[in-house]
């Protein structure tokens, strides 16, 4: 039986259901009832009243976007942010088409429970509310099905065949649908998943973690669980009376966090390569916003234990690293997580209460504060909304007032700091969204410009879609092991660690999946029989050496710094491949807490220079590669650190530099013979040359000079006889005489 076509603004039909996708009992706290017209002149006709809208009914101001130029304009709280037969199931008898809905219902009357609670402590100028385990749970549960039943999905799932389903997970949805035969069309399956996560019992030992990927479609199930254990809740409210949140179609499903796309040369399509949720909403009525802030973001209290920052940030690296350095909009958002029942704060660290073990239990309660945030942060959560609002059929305010002031702040405002960057397929349509919104705010009184950006995306993609299928792979992977019980058949983590390696190509918009970040590893001998005890190894190095200074604050800084060298030298002795590692565990560390861009090239050499090491670590003594990769990279570190430095005034002796053929030369008589004459010369051209440096020096110098005016020339028969690109030599050349050997123009 076919589905009738949605419709999002039509009114209910004879035998149709209106279903809202965002409940009632939320749209009446942004609603107002209807005025009753004032008494005219005898013999004045009545006033009519169009259905809903009569005297005392509740009704939504909002601005409708469904027509070309958006109007202002009130509708009742019954025909808004819904669809005709949104959750019905047109394959079953009559009686069991509206099952979900039912089910939706119920959730629904259970979570208004909740939020009233939570209302009503706000209105009484309580400081925050208590919940229990189960109804924070339910509120997590619910939030996530607002966005899993939103009308984005719905479009998603809303196909006939399984053939028609086009999303990038589609050969995996086609496959679950294989494996269950009751599913028909990717409409039960998505149904199926609703009505599995609304009668999912989360237990406080986590159990559900494990069974709810066998229960419903696997993607979707690990979405869940990522959703609910990746991140926590906070009360939000505006800490001036004057402002408030305002409620879009997509409210509940968009997210604060970097994006990243690139145009693949293939396609000529611009694709979405990844994207990081920090903070997901939820608002609750406009005084009150539900934010979700992911785990990875600082906490104040919990980082007081080293341990648990060094993870956190070890978690944030891994995940932040591949956008660049970017906290997001909201990273100074003043909240952190609810107060317990199981534990206490003594002397400014978490302990746990006397006769708690730390287990979850039934009977925990949770304090959850109301935290008030300052108009630039109200104005970035609502721009956050207009900012993706393209395909939203309502925006919903309180205030006309307080709506055209954050509408004002959200257009004008850098596109840098708050979105308005348009790239995509849909980049016109959303500048042609933009521009309607301008003209609203121009209706308001505005006479501020839009500022926006559409950048051009250079090809930075050799072929998106085998890469998706690659993805798809490794899912099914996962997949078999989770709902299966089967184990990966990849005792090597070949497959993990291809997949690392895409997604790094992809997330830093590299070429070719294969590139870049650990072909360098592969390079100096690594190997996916290595790279995963690397990798670990690689991280309890960054931490000893964390400890290590941690632990001798308060000692004389000589002997700190004699500590330190020692640990170096040891580090030095070990395999290229995991000295390599260590030095980008480091160097994600530094960009984290200093705020330093240590990837992008830096005047005369490249970002990361260690890697022009590697790449030409044919013509290197094996003795010296390890040391001449790490000085390449502290000294680039120490540069960007102290721009001011002067790294031309040390000098470490170029005799010794660790390429033979070099060496060979260097320590030859007409070399030297040659660099004294040429020091004479320039004395006798400028004697103040002689009280700048030494002797020494100024024939280190005038040595490293004549090198690399010769580089080129001299490791010519060792490129081709590697079969080395001249780019290799050039970069090599570069980082030699910058950093590793500073040298004079």
């Amino acid at each position: 039986m076919s589905h009738p076509k949605p419709n999002v603004m039509a009114p209910a039909a004879s035998n149709g259901q209106y279903q809202h996708f965002v409940p009632q009992f939320l749209l009446k706290h942004f609603a107002h009832r209807v005025a009753k017209a004032p008494k005219g002149p005898k013999g004045t006709p009545k006033p009519k009243y169009e259905k809903g809208m009569f005297p005392g009914d509740l009704v939504i101001s909002s601005l409708d976007l469904t027509q070309d130029a958006a109007v202002f304009t009130e509708k009742p709280v019954s025909r808004i942010l819904g669809q005709i037969n949104m959750y019905d199931d047109f394959t079953k008898p009559n009686g069991e088409q509206r099952h979900v809905e039912k089910l939706l219902s119920k959730l629904e009357a259970q979570a208004a429970h909740i939020f009233t609670k939570i209302t009503k402590a706000y209105e009484a100028k309580e400081g925050g509310v208590v919940l229990t385990r189960d109804e924070r749970n339910l509120i997590r549960k619910f939030l996530f099905l607002m966005k899993y039943r939103g009308h984005r999905f719905h479009t998603r799932f809303f196909h006939e065949r399984p053939e028609a389903y086009s999303e990038n997970d589609r050969e995996l949805l086609r496959e679950y649908m294989e494996e269950h035969p009751q599913f028909k069309t990717p409409m039960q399956v998505w149904l199926h998943n609703i009505e599995t996560l609304i009668n999912l019992e989360m237990d406080p030992e986590l159990n559900w973690i494990r069974e709810l990927p066998k229960k419903m479609y696997y993607n979707d199930a690990m979405w869940f669980v990522t959703h609910v254990q990746s991140s926590y809740m906070a009360l939000c409210v505006p800490s001036e009376a004057e402002n408030e949140f305002i409620l879009a179609d997509n409210s509940y499903s968009v997210h604060e966090g970097p994006n990243k796309y690139a145009r693949d040369i293939k396609s000529d399509k611009e694709e979405a390569l990844g994207y990081v949720e920090l903070h997901t909403f939820a608002p609750i009525s406009p005084k009150i916003m539900v934010v979700l802030r992911s785990l990875i973001l600082p906490n104040p209290l919990e980082d007081q234990s080293p341990e648990v920052k060094e993870e956190r940030d070890f978690q944030r690296s891994l995940v932040m690293d591949p956008y660049g350095h970017v906290n997001g909009m909201l990273a100074d958002l003043p909240v952190r997580k609810a107060e317990n029942s199981y534990s206490k704060i003594v002397n400014g660290c978490l302990v746990l209460r006397e006769g708690c073990d730390g287990r979850r239990g039934k009977d925990d309660k949770f304090r959850f504060p109301f935290f008030p945030i300052e108009s630039q942060h109200v104005n970035i959560i609502n721009s956050i909304f207009l900012d993706n609002c393209l395909r939203c059929t309502s925006l919903v305010y309180n205030s006309k007032q307080a709506f055209g002031r954050t509408l004002e702040w959200y257009l004008t405002a850098p596109p840098l700091d708050i979105g308005k960057i348009f790239t995509g397929e849909d980049k016109e349509d959303r500048l042609k969204t933009l521009k309607k919104l301008e003209a609203v705010s121009r209706s308001l009184g505005s006479e501020k410009a839009a500022l926006w950006i559409m950048p051009t995306l250079p090809p930075t993609l050799q072929d998106h879609e085998k890469i998706r299928l690659r993805r798809l792979e490794r899912h099914r992977k996962l997949k078999n092991a989770v709902v299966n019980d089967e184990r990966i058949q990849d005792p090597h983590g070949e497959a993990f660690l291809k997949s690392l390696m895409e997604q790094n190509a992809l997330t830093w918009g590299l070429s070719k999946p294969a590139a870049p970040y650990m072909d360098n590893y592969f390079l100096l001998g690594g190997s996916y029989n290595t790279a995963l005890e690397d990798i670990d190894q690689a991280v309890k190095m960054n931490t000893l050496r964390i400890k290590i200074d941690s632990w001798s604050q308060g000692v004389d800084e000589a002997i700190r710094q004699r500590n330190r060298e020692s640990l170096v030298s040891e580090y030095l002795r070990l395999p290229s491949p995991r000295l390599w590692l260590y030095i980008q565990t480091e160097r994600s560390m530094i960009m984290e807490h200093e705020g330093i861009d240590l990837r992008s090239p830096q005047g005369d050499w490249l970002g990361m220079p260690e890697n022009a090491i590697v790449r030409a670590k044919k013509l290197i003594r094996p003795d010296r590669l390890n040391e001449l990769m790490y000085i390449a990279f502290k000294t680039d570190t120490r540069f960007r650190e102290e721009a001011h430095r002067n790294i031309q005034t040390e000098f470490a002796p170029f005799l010794q530099g660790g390429i033979p053929q070099i060496e060979a030369l260097a320590q030859s008589r007409e070399l030297i013979d040659l660099a004294i004459t040429a020091d004479l010369a320039f004395n006798s051209i400028d004697p103040t040359l002689a009280s700048l440096h030494n002797p020494f020096a100024r024939l280190e110098l005038i040595t490293r000079s004549i090198f690399r005016n010769m580089f080129a020339e001299i490791m010519e028969p060792e490129r081709i006889k590697h079969n080395l690109s001249p780019q290799v030599i050039q970069d090599l050349k570069k980082v030699l005489f910058t950093l590793v050997y500073p040298t004079p123009p």
